[in-house]
């Protein structure tokens, strides 16, 4: 997720919090928890992981009405890339950004579009022809007052119920 359309942040870790953050990161980026980085788009995502997984923990133990809406936490490839879509989303309405400038900014980052990550296809077979986004895909993610849509919810739980295809040797990532 590192772009100049999210925002920065630097934590410093202990030791401790950051072995621990290194074996969460480790059961979906085994690769680059070996390599001992402290930095990239794995951590960046493991750390939005961890800060859903704490939220939704929080929010149910909360009586009054919850300030955001609790997304499940994306455990599979396809789910943490819907998530990230999301969190960019999200980021560019907070910035200002219309409806149609965050269309433009999907498709020209090339972004697969839902229907793309429902597809019974790796994510590198749509990587070389995603799909067009339009105003419908983005209304399926995210609401006019910026809240995460019930479809979205849908969306990651299927996702995340999906099996996960073994990747072939020396295949690269898709981002």
């Amino acid at each position: 997720m590192t772009e100049k359309n999210l925002i920065p942040v630097y934590p410093e870790l202990g030791a401790d919090s950051l072995r621990k953050l290194t074996m969460i990161a480790s059961q979906h980026y085994p690769g680059w928890a070996k390599e001992e980085k402290r930095s990239g788009e794995p951590l960046n995502m493991t750390l939005s992981y961890c800060i859903e997984v704490a939220y939704n923990l929080l929010e149910k133990s909360r009586t009054t009405p919850p300030l955001y809406d609790a997304l499940p936490p994306p455990q599979t490839v396809k789910a943490r890339t819907l998530y990230d879509i999301y969190q960019r989303i999200t980021t560019l309405k907070g910035k200002g950004s219309t409806a149609a400038q965050m269309v433009s900014y999907l498709n020209q980052a090339q972004f697969p579009t839902p229907d793309d990550l429902f597809a019974n296809k790796p994510l590198t077979a749509t990587a070389c022809n995603p799909s067009r986004w339009d105003k419908r895909d983005l209304a399926a993610i995210i609401a006019p007052n910026g809240q995460p849509t019930g479809l979205l919810r849908e969306y990651l739980q299927e996702l995340n119920k999906r099996g996960q295809r073994k990747r072939a040797p020396g295949a690269n990532s898709v981002r």
